[in-house]
């Protein structure tokens, strides 16, 4: 009878303990990052002009015949960026940057977040807004994080963790983009330097 007690008590306490999983974005698999990072490596680093006509600029790789392919950062007049990969001018994959709302994902399948309050707001996928389950907030954020070397992350978290996708700025000006797990660099990522130049890296 006391084993039969202890099991009840510790079945809620082992559910509490576990934590929520947000389908959050598609999840890119190591061995396409690695394909798509081959074919884009050679590519040459520059500024181009606006994407579909907006206002702004791009600064990233670039074919040889100068289309817009690879990783790079498309920064708007409103101050507002997009930071990711792109293929042949069309974005695929990373994070959009507004003035209050933050998302990451691709373009049908992503998380938004509050830039306010750091919290998620909601999941889109196939067509669909999601809500957020109630026991991921306070867990799930995307936020600024300034540490004692000058540098500064601007991503996701997960308890307080980098975890997921991110920007994380060095003091001289350059700043990595790439996805986090467990607060360090996980998989494929670009730095992106002063002088405007990409560097792939896999960690």
């Amino acid at each position: 009878m006391k084993a039969i007690y202890l099991i009840l008590l510790l079945i809620p306490l082992n559910i509490s303990a576990q934590q929520v999983k947000l389908d959050k974005y598609p999840s890119i698999p190591e061995e396409m990052m690695a394909v798509f990072c081959d074919y884009c490596a050679p590519f040459h680093s520059g500024i181009a002009k606006a994407l579909h006509g907006g206002r702004g600029q791009y600064i990233g790789q670039l074919t040889p015949d100068n289309h817009i392919y690879g990783f790079g950062q498309y920064i708007m007049d409103n101050e507002t960026s997009v930071t990711g990969l792109f293929r042949m001018t069309s974005f695929i994959f990373g994070i959009k940057m507004g003035t209050h709302i933050v998302k990451v994902g691709s373009d049908t399948h992503y998380i938004s977040y509050d830039l306010t309050t750091s919290e998620p707001i909601s999941i889109m996928k196939d067509g669909e807004i999601m809500s957020i389950p109630e026991s991921a907030r306070g867990v799930y954020k995307f936020q600024s994080l300034t540490y004692k070397s000058g540098d500064r992350y601007v991503g996701e978290t997960v308890n307080g963790k980098r975890e997921g996708y991110g920007l994380y700025h060095y003091k001289d000006g350059g700043f990595f983009f790439g996805r986090y797990h467990e607060n360090e660099p996980y998989g494929y990522g670009a730095v992106f330097t002063t002088e405007a130049t990409i560097k792939i890296v896999l960690h």
